[in-house]
């Protein structure tokens, strides 16, 4: 695995947050989302989501960014869920990695330091959504015990995708990843 350094997100980073958010998002769902999904998401779109998300954290909310040799290569967010099919867990909401640094073990790592957040905010459990059809991300969750333990359809406003609830009923495990 390359050098990695973890670190908290701080409004300075908003920019690179959106462009890679677009990027990685569009790689990912080219072949599961409707085209309309891709004309309504751009980077003034994810500027002003990632812009709310620093004005008005949710509860326990943590957001962590992946840098390798000073290049942005991923990021989480992870808080307590509105989702009511989450029920008391708490959500990885995001979880991404540029495809040019997939398969290194950085997704690894920032799961488990979400997790580890997650933990320290008092969550004793969390989950995470997953759009059906996603093969690689649901590999993943799956080799971390990631246990389906529901369905919902997301609420949009880009998609209402169906997804996939991967659970881990004990946040630590996932934390112990980053020992």
């Amino acid at each position: 695995m390359p050098a990695c350094i973890l670190r908290i997100a701080e409004p300075k980073d908003i920019d690179s947050l959106a462009r890679l958010h677009v990027a990685i998002w569009r790689d990912t769902y080219r072949e599961l989302a409707p085209p309309e999904a891709f004309t309504a998401l751009d980077v003034p779109r994810r500027k002003s989501f990632w812009q709310d998300k620093f004005d008005h954290p949710a509860a326990g909310q943590g957001i962590f960014i992946a840098e390798v040799e000073g290049e942005l290569a991923g990021f989480s967010l992870a808080s307590a869920s509105s989702n009511p099919e989450f029920d008391d867990m708490a959500e990885i909401k995001f979880l991404y990695v540029s495809p040019e640094f997939k398969r290194q073990g950085i997704g690894r790592l920032l799961i488990a330091k979400a997790a580890t957040h997650l933990a320290d905010e008092g969550f004793k459990s969390a989950g995470l959504g997953v759009v059906e059809g996603n093969e690689p991300a649901i590999e993943f969750y799956r080799a971390l015990g990631g246990r389906e333990s529901g369905r919902y359809t997301d609420a949009g406003p880009l998609w209402r995708s169906p997804n996939i609830i991967y659970a881990w009923p004990d946040v630590r495990v996932l934390s112990a990843l980053n020992s």
